[in-house]
């Protein structure tokens, strides 16, 4: 009887694994990257229909923009090896004081240089660590710690990542108009590498540039640069050298944005703030169309300004100013008159806090609302949505070890980089069995946000009557 029973019960409550397989597909496609790889350990069937390239590709389509938290240590001390995901859903920040927000699953970036855990102890942290350029389309691209040479790139959630190979060393010039550049002291000859990660739609390709800034100073002031630039596009073997146009006088270059096939940052001349921008089709290094924001006769601080991509659309995000943040997009493209002025939010902060307040970063898109996080240098973050829920604060809880923390916008995907990477020389490794057997003191650590308090401020949003026409004009 109890198997009659059952037989019936399942004709009018069927199991899930007996709906049509687009159905199962699009409601797993719902999904946020978390419960999803929870999922695929499941059954086997939704195992192999979330593996589907087809599947992943759809689901990092409609993924939202997340954060990778990565433990730092100034000292060197912590090899930061470790990244914890942050999902933005803003229902994680509506928790109350003695609630968590638990930071999960773990994701590890691939080591440095193992042979030297392989064959005797030694606790260098140089010998196994990666600095991280930046995030493309759900890829990070990892550097030498303190050479700048781009080193791999790996996808944190699959665990796949490639080795690259190493670009051409740059030597400077031998003299410049009379002056032996050798005999010069170390202070006086600098070479700094930027590095940046960037996908061409047009190709299909994903490149790889370093750009070297060779700076010569005389008397304490900068008398001479020399810009050199090398590419290379992930499945060949070997890196190009590219002719920069001149005079392009480059201090700093911050926050590496690929958009459009293109490569953008922040560019901090000796007088000027601008975007400086590199496009893959004409591999020219030129300026680009500026926000409003820099027209400002005022040198803004460069911690408290952030450019991104939410969406296919470029933005920058504003708090240098004592007042508020400011949010800027361009709405087309390329176009300088397009840059337009998002919301404003006073934020009514106090001195001592706000000064120790870094870059802010949108987790919603633009349509629909004002909604930006930050990272505090004691470890927190804040959360600020003034049309709900206003000002919040999380402390990091869990890790002892670490002096402050990185803070990576990043889109995670599914894609396998064998999906993405194609040529007869490329290895696709895998860290779950390269380095499973290497773990490292900071790796068994839970880490959670713990909201300490809640503070009331007063704060207004303005949205520009731009802002309500983007969301209708754009919504997806």
């Amino acid at each position: 009887m109890l198997p009659m029973k059952r037989e019936k019960d399942d004709s009018i409550y069927p199991y899930f694994d007996n709906l049509p397989e687009p159905l199962t597909t699009q409601i797993l496609l719902q999904l946020p990257i978390n419960t999803l790889l929870i999922c695929r350990c499941v059954c086997t069937n939704w195992k192999m229909l979330i593996s589907e390239p087809r599947f992943a590709k759809l689901h990092f389509q409609q993924s939202p923009t997340c954060f990778m938290i990565r433990p730092c240590d100034v000292n060197d001390s912590l090899v930061s090896r470790t990244m914890y995901l942050l999902e933005c859903d803003p229902q994680k920040f509506q928790i109350g004081c003695n609630n968590h927000v638990k930071l999960a699953p773990i994701f590890k970036l691939p080591l440095r240089d193992t042979k030297f855990k392989n064959k005797k102890r030694d606790n260098n942290p140089l010998h196994y660590k990666f600095l991280i350029a930046n995030s493309c389309n759900g890829l990070l691209c990892l550097c030498h710690p303190y050479k700048g040479n781009p080193s791999v790139i790996c996808n944190p959630i699959t665990g796949e990542f490639i080795r690259l190979p190493k670009p051409t060393t740059v030597t400077p010039p031998s003299s410049y108009k009379g002056i032996d550049l050798f005999r010069l002291s170390p202070s006086s000859l600098r070479i700094e590498p930027i590095v940046a990660f960037g996908f061409q739609p047009k190709t299909n390709e994903y490149k790889v540039i370093k750009l070297c800034v060779i700076n010569v100073r005389r008397h304490m002031n900068p008398s001479f640069q020399r810009l050199t630039l090398q590419i290379h596009t992930l499945g060949t073997p070997s890196w190009r050298n590219v002719e920069v146009d001149h005079p392009i006088f480059i201090s700093s270059l911050t926050h590496a944005t690929s958009v459009n096939g293109t490569l953008h940052w922040i560019r901090f001349g000796r007088w000027q703030v601008s975007i400086l921008c590199f496009n893959f089709e004409s591999e020219r290094l030129q300026s680009f169309p500026s926000a409003h924001v820099f027209e400002k006769n005022e040198i803004l601080d460069k911690g408290r300004i952030s450019m991104g991509e939410l969406r296919g659309f470029l933005y920058i995000c504003d708090a240098s100013s004592p007042h508020g943040i400011t949010m800027w997009i361009m709405k087309n493209y390329g176009i300088g008159e397009s840059w337009t002025n998002v919301y404003n939010i006073d934020t009514f902060l106090s001195n001592d806090l706000s000064s120790h307040i870094g870059s802010y970063w949108p987790v919603k898109h633009f349509e629909e609302g004002a909604a930006l996080l930050s990272y505090h240098s004691s470890n927190c973050f804040i959360f600020y949505e003034p049309g709900k829920y206003g000002f919040k604060v999380f402390r990091i809880h869990g890790i002892h070890q670490s002096k402050y923390f990185q803070l990576i916008p990043h889109i995670p995907s599914l894609i396998s980089l064998k999906d993405v990477v194609k040529g007869d020389n490329v290895e696709v490794l895998n860290i779950h069995s390269r380095c499973a057997k290497l773990e490292l003191c900071e790796e068994n650590e839970v880490v959670s946000l713990v909201q300490e308090f809640v503070c009331d401020l007063a704060s207004t949003c303005s949205l520009s009557s731009y802002g309500k026409e983007f969301g209708d004009e754009h919504a997806s």
